[in-house]
């Protein structure tokens, strides 16, 4: 026998042997290794659980709040509204409630509006937000508004 016939042969019967491996392998069964109570959830059916014919009514019994309203609500609330307990705005009338710093961009309300740098706020534009301060520009001059 020459080298190339060796060689086909040995081509040849290399897959053939996977193939035989690979079928007896695929006979042997393999079983997952579940505890008896994990056999019995994966088992379970809604008719192996008891039916009931006649169930008693509980009676109700009432149950006293856990929370006292006396007659004196008001109590312990202060007299002043929220309105007068808020900071008063700046001299511009200005507030700022939130601010957002991001990479991109940075943003802040102010007096409830959305604003971002570069926006116009009345007749003065957002020079710059900061972590804690938004820089206005306008005809007036710089001022610098502080976070509430």
């Amino acid at each position: 026998m020459n080298e190339n016939h060796k060689i086909i042969i040995i081509l040849v019967s290399v897959p053939v042997v996977a193939l035989l491996i690979m079928y007896m392998i695929s006979g042997v069964k393999f079983s997952p290794s579940f505890s008896a109570e994990e056999q019995k959830v994966f088992n379970f059916s809604d008719e192996q659980t008891p039916q009931f014919a006649h169930r008693k009514q509980l009676p109700v019994i009432r149950i006293k709040s856990p929370i006292s309203l006396s007659q004196n609500a008001e109590r312990g609330f202060p007299k002043t509204s929220l309105v007068e307990m808020s900071p008063p705005p700046d001299a511009t009338g200005k507030r700022v409630s939130f601010i957002l710093l991001h990479k991109k961009r940075n943003l802040a309300i102010v007096d409830g509006k959305l604003v971002h740098e570069g926006d116009l706020l009345g007749n003065q534009k957002i020079a710059k937000i900061e972590k804690d301060k938004i820089l206005l520009k306008g005809r007036e001059g710089e001022k610098w508004l502080n976070l509430d």
